[in-house]
């Protein structure tokens, strides 16, 4: 009988080592979109030097977002007074108009309007350089300063690197005399980093009246990287989908009073016990059901026979995968949602018991989740805890909804970053952060979010932070890549 069991149980450990091994040879990257002819980017004749010292002039407009309308909006109407001198070419045979005094939209009229059009994004605000930083740059952030085989300063990158570079492109064609079939529209926001709201928001909705379906848009949020984390070697990211967010109002009233007679509970141990049960709440982390999976069936070529094996067969290795991924905050992020306590205030003196107290929970929603299902949970985690209420601080923004890795769009994006970006694999991926891109998903049949440009860790780091910078061959490749995607996608 033991015998028996024992002949049973190594025909299963055979069974399953067979399925676990057809799955992982099988689990091969899919088959390349529909083949579409891109122009040898390669034949462009670009002036990088001129390129680059546009940029240089780009930054010194110091166009930090407005946060109030007392703020001082001269460095952005300087900025558009520059565009309209520095690119003469386009201004000439494009439209311009201005979307709530300070949003700018050209189109440039094609010659089939049967054909939807195709729309290229870019934001002209940056974040600002606080002054305890200062310290730690090594130029004036403002000064758009030329070292390194680079050009220095806030905003060279995100976002006047991609909105120059696209000008760059367009004047390029202009002053060759093209003619696009298909319209282009250029819509460049001037409130992206706080969110969009005054800028992008009334510009689609501008588009949208119009009856404007683009083909699709293309937008910041993604670029190839030097060392991906699964690979281990370079990979161009087209970002498909990027995530919501939203922050969550804990609010506990209490028993106000002396410290020296409390009750058994006060608002603020309310306040912190339902924070606890949030933050503790289950929330699904898994890679099917996102565009994780997408981008590790992509990258499988490149991906060791451990970490392939381990990806094909989540349903078997699932725990031990998410245990490994949750290590790595990036990692983790692209499994779900992600919730962060982020502040917490109550009382005003440490003897007298005060009578509310407020947290607030930042949430990055996944594709998979919403906000109004992460709110229902939330509440239900806390219910029957008297006094305690919870509601989104402000109105959430869901993840967006994710483009397609199949269609003409997405073939053309590929191929033209493996034109400019010879022999490095091109993958889709999720945007952990926002941009104005999720705005204009009404006026688009997909979104996408890349950048042709080749980043390190440290150059990620430093596009919020401190010097940021973009190469010289960066900005060459961008302008190739830019020049290539209006050639392909709009002039025949």
């Amino acid at each position: 009988m033991v015998r028996l069991i024992l002949g049973g149980l190594a025909l299963v450990l055979v069974a399953l080592a067979g399925f676990v091994g057809y799955r992982t040879m099988s689990f091969t990257a899919p088959p390349p979109p529909a083949n579409v002819q891109v122009p040898d980017t390669s034949s462009y004749t670009i002036d990088v030097a001129s390129a680059a010292a546009h940029l240089s002039q780009a930054v010194r407009f110091r166009t930090v977002s407005l946060v109030s309308p007392e703020e001082d909006r001269k460095p952005f109407t300087d900025l558009q007074a520059w565009m309209i001198a520095t690119y003469p070419a386009f201004n000439a045979v494009a439209h311009r108009e201005v979307v709530n005094d300070l949003t700018v939209i050209y189109t440039w009229e094609g010659s089939d309007p049967a054909q939807p059009p195709l729309l290229l994004l870019a934001h002209q605000d940056v974040v600002p350089v606080p002054d305890d930083t200062r310290a730690a740059w090594t130029v004036d952030p403002f000064a758009g300063e030329m070292r390194d085989d680079a050009i220095w300063g806030r905003g060279s990158i995100d976002d006047k690197g991609s909105l120059v570079l696209l000008l760059e492109a367009a004047e390029y064609l202009a002053r060759q005399g093209e003619k696009p079939v298909r319209t282009i529209i250029f819509a460049f926001g001037h409130d992206e980093e706080i969110g969009g709201d005054d800028g992008a928001v009334p510009a689609a909705a501008l588009l949208q009246q119009r009856g404007v379906r683009a083909w699709f848009a293309l937008d910041e949020g993604m670029a190839a990287i030097a060392n991906h984390p699964l690979t281990g070697g370079p990979a161009s990211m087209i970002g498909i989908s990027e995530r919501g967010f939203g922050t969550l109002r804990v609010h506990a009233i209490g028993q106000p009073g002396h410290s020296s007679m409390p009750p058994p509970e006060t608002a603020v141990s309310l306040v912190s016990e339902a924070v606890v049960r949030i933050h503790d709440m289950p929330i699904e982390q898994r890679l099917e059901g996102g565009p994780a999976i997408d981008m590790m069936r992509a990258l499988a070529p490149e991906i060791s026979l451990t970490n392939r094996m381990a990806v094909s067969n989540e349903w078997l290795f699932g725990p031990l995968l998410r245990q490994r991924m949750a290590q790595d905050r990036t990692a983790r992020a692209l499994m779900g949602t992600t919730v962060a306590p982020t502040m917490i205030n109550g009382g005003i003196r440490p003897n007298v018991l005060p009578a509310e107290a407020t947290a607030m929970i930042n949430y990055r929603f996944h594709p998979r989740d919403t906000a109004a299902s992460i709110l229902e949970r939330a509440r239900a985690e806390v219910a029957g805890m008297e006094g305690v209420d919870v509601d989104w601080a402000e109105p959430p923004r869901d993840a967006t909804t994710t483009s397609s890795t199949t269609s003409s769009s997405y073939a053309l994006l590929a191929a033209l970053s493996r034109s400019v970006l010879p022999d490095v694999p091109v993958a889709p991926g999720l945007v952990l952060a926002g941009t104005d891109s999720r705005h204009y998903s009404e006026v688009a049949e997909n979104v996408y979010r890349f950048q042709p440009m080749m980043f390190s860790a440290d150059d990620l780091a430093d596009i919020h932070g401190t010097n940021e910078h973009i190469s010289l061959e960066n900005i060459e490749r961008t302008v190739r890549f830019y020049i290539g995607l209006m050639e392909a996608g709009a002039m025949q």
